[in-house]
């Protein structure tokens, strides 16, 4: 037995101690050695996919007694590891990006930096953890590890109403993770084990579980993770939190945590619930399509950037579930790789806004914003990508993320004639017509038109800032121009889970 992904997972949580003694020797530059420390995840990731990749059953694992629950499993297989991967890439970056934002909000007190990065720290455990586990009982403790330390972060370092909007955050996922508790348990409870591997196994004839309560089993995960997700109706605590979290945090929020929501539905409920999702997929794809319209649009009336890119985040969620209601193959792999399209976007925009705020001194109002682009060329160019691929551009990852889960939708709407779907589909790829709008606009009023006279002494952001936007930007292109061994595997998955 090698330790290879339980290093992934003991290395963050060594790191809390590790950052906080190094914080309050070297303050905000801890976050250097936060950002190391984040490499050895993404090392191990890395080392794991290729064994995995040489091996006949294509996934590497490593498998744990632990009493009660059985076995503590780590796997990294095709749906796991393109997000692993994009996960940790994300965490070093922005622990880097940290180092000059936080030090406008915390100063020079040597113990709030080592706080920050040791919650930091556990916080990235918790999203590492959630996606390599394959024990529903382990997965659900890495879940709830990922809650606490965020509400920490917010509450502490937040703007506004922190303690309100941390509060509000944390009741609301919270709740949705107790229901989802309760499709767990039952699941246990009917498979007698909780390992996925054997519940799979043991539920895999629809005849086992009476369909109602398959049903039910499905209805209860579903809203625990659409609860994450923040699809619409669900979607109460996502607007204030992305908006006054600090600024890292908001990006990892909206590029890494949320999204795992969806992760969760492929891996738990499709895979072993695949008749029961299929059966509420119709209603799954409606919710999906109003979420879509709704966070579009409530993006494109905001004055508050932040604001902007929260509702955006809930939009694109509405694209994952989306191509998850139309199980097939094209959609489950289109939904997954927007994941990624989502999580680099999403990180290249909120580290731009981050800078941008630390020249305005914390503002946010695009209206007091403009002509920054010959001021922030670096900065200007990687939002413009981060937007592109927000809109679905081609030779970006957007495109073929959104391509492959609305050909899903046409695929399901054809396959058995059904005008509903044919409906949904169509509308689904109308919705786009949004995001390029407020995307579009926010460009204009913040990196063109007549600069403000605040923006006299606007300058580039300093390298803590444009390596990480540089990074995430070539990532875009690449995927965008290159994703074939990406989408591969998802379609993978795709195939395994609707039998085509």
């Amino acid at each position: 037995m090698t330790f290879l992904l339980i290093g992934a997972i003991v290395v963050p949580l060594v790191g809390v101690p590790v950052v906080y003694w190094f914080s309050l020797l070297l303050k905000e530059k801890a976050g250097y050695v936060a950002s190391l420390l984040s490499l050895v995840p993404l090392a191990a990731v890395l080392i794991a996919g290729a064994e995995g990749s040489s091996s006949p059953q294509g996934a590497y694992s490593e498998l744990y007694s632990w009493s009660p629950i059985g076995t503590f499993g780590l796997r990294v297989d095709n749906l796991s590891l393109p997000i692993l991967l994009i996960i940790s890439l994300l965490v070093a970056l922005i622990a880097l990006f940290s180092v000059p934002y936080m030090r406008q909000r915390i100063g020079d007190d040597p113990g709030r930096y080592g706080l920050y990065y040791s919650l930091y720290m556990l916080y990235s455990l918790g999203m590492i953890g959630t996606v390599l586990a394959t024990n529903l009982i382990e997965f659900y403790l890495f879940f709830e590890i990922m809650l606490v330390p965020s509400f920490f972060l917010i509450a502490e370092w937040g703007y506004g109403e922190r303690d309100k909007i941390s509060l509000t955050y944390f009741i609301w996922t919270h709740v949705g993770a107790l229901v989802l508790l309760v499709g767990i348990l039952v699941t246990g409870f009917l498979a007698g084990t909780t390992d996925m591997d054997s519940v799979v196994n043991s539920l895999g004839n629809p005849s086992t579980v009476p369909s109602l309560v398959r049903l039910g089993v499905v209805g209860a995960m579903c809203f625990g993770l659409f609860v994450k997700t923040a699809q619409f109706g669900l979607h109460a605590w996502l607007p204030s939190a992305y908006a006054e979290a600090p600024t890292p945090i908001s990006a990892l929020l909206s590029a890494a945590m949320t999204g795992i929501g969806g992760y969760a539905i492929v891996r738990i409920v499709m895979t072993i619930y695949p008749s029961g999702f299929q059966v509420l997929s119709a209603l799954f794809a409606g919710w999906a399509l109003v979420t879509m319209f709704y966070g579009s649009a409530m993006a494109l009336v905001q004055d508050d950037v932040k604001k902007l890119l929260a509702y955006s985040s809930m939009s694109q969620m509405g694209y994952i579930l989306f191509g998850l209601a139309t199980f097939t193959s094209f959609g489950i792999s289109g939904s997954m790789f927007q994941y990624i399209s989502n999580a680099t976007a999403k990180g290249i925009l909120f580290i731009a806004i981050g800078a941008i705020m630390l020249q305005f001194r914390g503002e946010r109002s695009m209206s007091k914003m403009g002509g920054l682009a010959g001021k922030m060329p670096i900065t200007a160019s990687a939002a413009f990508i981060g937007s592109l691929s927000l809109m679905g551009f081609p030779s970006t990852n957007g495109f073929f993320s959104e391509f492959l889960l609305f050909q899903g939708g046409f695929v399901r709407a054809t396959t058995a004639f059904s005008d509903y779907r044919v409906i949904v589909a169509i509308l689904g790829v109308a919705a786009t017509a949004f995001t390029a709008g407020y995307s579009l606009l926010a460009l204009r009023k913040i990196f063109f038109g007549p600069a403000n006279g605040d923006s006299a002494n606007v300058k580039e952001a300093p390298w803590t800032i444009t390596v990480p936007l540089i990074v995430l930007s070539i990532v875009t292109v690449v995927l965008g121009l290159y994703p074939g061994p990406i989408i591969s595997r998802f379609a993978a998955i795709g195939r395994a889970i609707v039998g085509a």
